[in-house]
């Protein structure tokens, strides 16, 4: 099924879940830890790769999102913890904080489940988090308003090897704060980078329900304090090119949009 998913969220969701049906039925050492993770996780890259390669993309890459989920699925089988790095469904996970706390193997048998319906964001590793807020930012690019031929449009638009810049570079594009007053002077590809071959920008407006989930100021607050707080010289996402100062303007923004309200007040 892997090698024949040609959107790269369908490839993301897909390695989720063939980590979760590993855990379930992979090999295990006696300490507890999966016998070769890293093997397991690139055989599924692998599947991708070759398939892309097999459609005569002679250029082809794996989406920098698939990368991402693929080192978090490396580290689910090592840690035998996947509720810290995995996620079942991203849209209901950021509407809930949850808890922190890791779910102990006899807690995943008894609920014959390795990811609790009542885990939260909070629970999840820091990349993790990064990961699932980027996810939704170009989901909600892709899949809004309500004409179907139009998200089909979108949607093929963001069906690419490489992230549009306003993710990667520059977030100003994006434009969070504008509202559903100025929707109409602010269509899609209307704010975008020069050069960009996506034609999304900006953010769907405040105010307009996004398909996937509205991100909430306690979550946009959490972003931007974990590049706040980070301490290593890396303290952006490994798919991300700015700088920490430009996401912590960027998620202030954000925050301040769910704080307002649609009405403005």
């Amino acid at each position: 099924m892997l090698k024949h998913a040609r959107y790269w969220f369908a490839q993301l969701t897909l390695i989720q879940a063939l980590c979760l049906w590993e855990i379930q039925e992979g090999e295990w050492t006696a300490d507890g830890r999966h016998a070769n993770p890293d093997a397991i996780v690139n055989h599924w890259l692998e599947e991708i790769n070759g398939e892309q390669a097999s459609g005569g993309r002679a250029d082809h890459r794996i989406h920098p999102f698939v990368e991402a989920a693929a080192v978090l699925a490396a580290r689910a089988l090592e840690t035998g913890h996947p509720e810290r790095f995995l996620w079942m469904d991203e849209s209901d996970l950021v509407t809930r904080v949850g808890s922190s706390q890791e779910v102990t193997d006899s807690q995943a048998r008894r609920h014959d489940q390795w990811i609790q319906p009542s885990m939260g964001w909070s629970g999840l590793d820091r990349h993790a988090q990064q990961l699932v807020a980027d996810v939704l930012l170009l989901l909600n690019l892709a899949e809004r308003g309500e004409q179907p031929g139009k998200i089909e449009q979108w949607l093929q638009r963001a069906n690419k090897d490489t992230l549009p810049p306003c993710i990667r570079r520059d977030r100003l594009a994006l434009k969070p704060d504008h509202t559903v007053g100025t929707a109409a002077s602010n269509p899609p590809s209307s704010s975008c980078l020069n050069g960009c071959p996506f034609d999304l920008c900006p953010y769907p407006p405040k105010g307009q329900q996004p398909h996937r989930a509205e991100l909430s100021e306690a979550f946009c607050r959490h972003q931007y304090m974990l590049v706040r707080r980070a301490r290593i010289r890396r303290n952006t996402a490994r798919w991300q090119g700015l700088r920490a100062s430009q996401m912590r303007t960027f998620w202030s923004a954000m925050a301040n949009r769910a704080r307002i309200g649609p009405a403005g007040g």
